[in-house]
């Protein structure tokens, strides 16, 4: 059973910031990570631990894997592609990607029902910084 709605009888602001942050998920979803299926995007702005470790940018070649079904065509795995900006900007960048179709409509979807409950209580800017603080810290303990 799924949650669909909660009641929010006792809110006393829109919630501008918590639909802010859904389409802002679901436009790099869409746009930039194309539906799931932009994989060098997905390997330039992902967090690499060892990236952050080290704070170089780790690039790794185009990997060419035949497939063993009958009359299989070679898949093509890319590598980790270079990010354009320094390798730390993939710890704010993560928080915004999704693995599937899935992935992004369980977490919005969540977002949807508990984000603003959240920011009634902490107000428009804490909520903010609570989500992006949630998100880095998730990303470092990747």
């Amino acid at each position: 059973m799924f949650p669909i709605s909660d009641d929010n009888s006792d809110r006393t602001t829109a919630p501008v910031i918590n639909y802010a942050l859904i389409a802002i998920n679901i436009l790099v979803f869409v746009f930039l990570q194309g539906v799931g299926s932009n994989d060098k995007f997905t390997y330039a702005f992902s967090t690499v631990p060892e990236e952050i470790v080290t704070g170089r940018d780790i690039t790794t070649p185009d990997r060419t894997f035949q497939n063993p079904a009958p009359g299989g065509e070679p898949v093509v795995v890319p590598g980790l592609q270079p990010t354009p900006f320094t390798v730390y900007i993939t710890l704010l960048t993560s928080m915004f990607m999704h693995g599937g179709i899935a992935h992004i409509f369980g977490n919005m979807l969540f977002l949807w029902i508990f984000g603003d409950n959240l920011e009634n209580k902490l107000g428009h800017w804490r909520y903010l910084i609570f989500y992006l603080v949630c998100g880095l810290l998730a990303s470092l303990a990747h």
